[in-house]
């Protein structure tokens, strides 16, 4: 077995990040001070809105969106299905009743045209009622949201956009950052993103009275200078992470985060150009609006578990599955109104994340694309002995 060379991902940190931390052991305060407020503003300024809460991971940002807008047992919630599950997996904590949708080949972003049937079939066979339409930034790609928002205003359902691997990314066409033009929208700091705090998350918003809910669900129910007004939870963002978070938007258009955004696309870039030509697989959508948090390529076989232990074994390459199917597993298959997703179950199976982050070389990107050509080369050969 080779060592491994190449990880999926790697998390940029350094001296800067080191500092930050220093700093916090230095103040003595290590929970929700000085730090989370300052990187909620830095955020808030980069997104565009009134309003910024951290909490401590993008599905606590979920968890905590859903309460403050109030979803309950018996409301709808509209996810698309090949996305990793937080945002269902909380609606049927809560009571809720998540519909899966399928997504586009391509951008992987959710189908707008099937939203539309799924909301339709649901209100005539009155499987609850409908309240929300969850709008992923699939990868980092912006979805169609101007034809999400539109669905949602004809049947009065509210949108939270899905961001947690799209900081910095801003709507195609216009200058609008992703968050900023649902309900509310929700970022991750997961070491995956372009930017971390190691684990952490934000909600955004330009509802007060929604904002002020969800400072008191991350808080035990507390709003501020008061005691418990209603049953909350402990999703406080530390000190830590969020010194970490904001040495990483520090500076701008020179920021660690623009930085990163620009070097992502520059990698991609060199993928697509070099697979181009490649028969075995489907390359994905590349508009100027996308900010790469992951590289997903579709293989046109169904071999891809093999790939990616050959790329390990073999080579010291470590590739991925790009995501799941959320309506695949059985606590969903289990919910009224189940249906199959061809498109999402396609990408489930078939979808191989490759080696992504700054510090690659231009030599790394050839030795990756390189070593899955072989691969690809050697699983074909195989296939035509047997």
């Amino acid at each position: 077995m080779s060592e491994l060379r190449y990880r999926l991902a790697r998390p940029n940190l350094g001296e800067t990040e080191l500092e930050a931390v220093h700093r916090v052991f230095d103040s003595g305060n290590l929970v929700q001070g000085r730090e989370v407020v300052q990187f909620e503003e830095v955020v808030r300024e980069l997104v565009g809105v009134q309003q910024a809460i951290a909490v401590s991971s993008g599905t606590a940002a979920i968890h905590v969106a859903y309460l403050a807008m109030n979803i309950q047992p018996g409301d709808i919630v509209y996810i698309p299905s090949f996305a990793w599950p937080s945002a269902a997996n909380l609606a049927v904590l809560i009571g809720a009743l998540p519909i899966l949708i399928d997504v586009l080949p391509g951008t992987y972003n959710i189908d707008v045209a099937h939203l539309r049937v799924r909301i339709e079939k649901s209100i005539r066979e009155d499987l609850g009622t409908p309240r929300l339409i969850v709008a992923i930034h699939q990868f980092g790609l912006p979805c169609d949201l101007d034809a999400v928002l539109e669905v949602a205003e004809e049947y009065e359902l509210d949108v939270l956009e899905d961001a947690a691997c799209a900081l910095g990314a801003i709507k195609a066409g216009g200058s609008s950052h992703v968050g900023s033009l649902g309900k509310a929208g929700v970022f991750s700091f997961h070491p995956l993103k372009s930017i971390t705090t190691g684990e952490g998350g934000m909600v955004v918003t330009n509802d007060e009275e929604l904002a002020v809910r969800c400072r008191a669900f991350r808080n035990h129910g507390r709003a501020p200078g008061s005691v418990v007004e209603f049953p909350g939870l402990n999703y406080r963002m530390t000190e830590f992470q969020a010194a970490i978070g904001t040495t990483q938007l520090a500076g701008g258009s020179a920021s660690k985060l623009a930085r990163s955004l620009k070097r992502r696309r520059e990698i991609v870039l060199q993928y697509i150009e070099r697979l181009s030509g490649c028969k075995d697989i489907d390359l994905p959508e590349a508009p100027e609006e996308h900010t790469w948090q992951t590289f997903m390529v579709v293989l046109k076989k169904e071999d891809r578990n093999e790939i990616i232990r050959m790329l390990r074994d073999n080579h010291g390459v470590e590739a991925g599955i790009g995501s799941v199917d959320a309506h695949s597993m059985e606590v969903f298959k289990a919910q009224p109104g189940w249906q199959s997703l061809p498109e999402s179950e396609r990408l489930a199976r078939q979808g191989l994340s490759l080696p992504l982050y700054p510090e690659l070389s231009v030599e790394d990107v050839n030795y990756c694309v390189k070593v899955l050509l072989e691969t690809l080369r050697a699983i074909d050969k195989s296939g035509q002995m047997q």
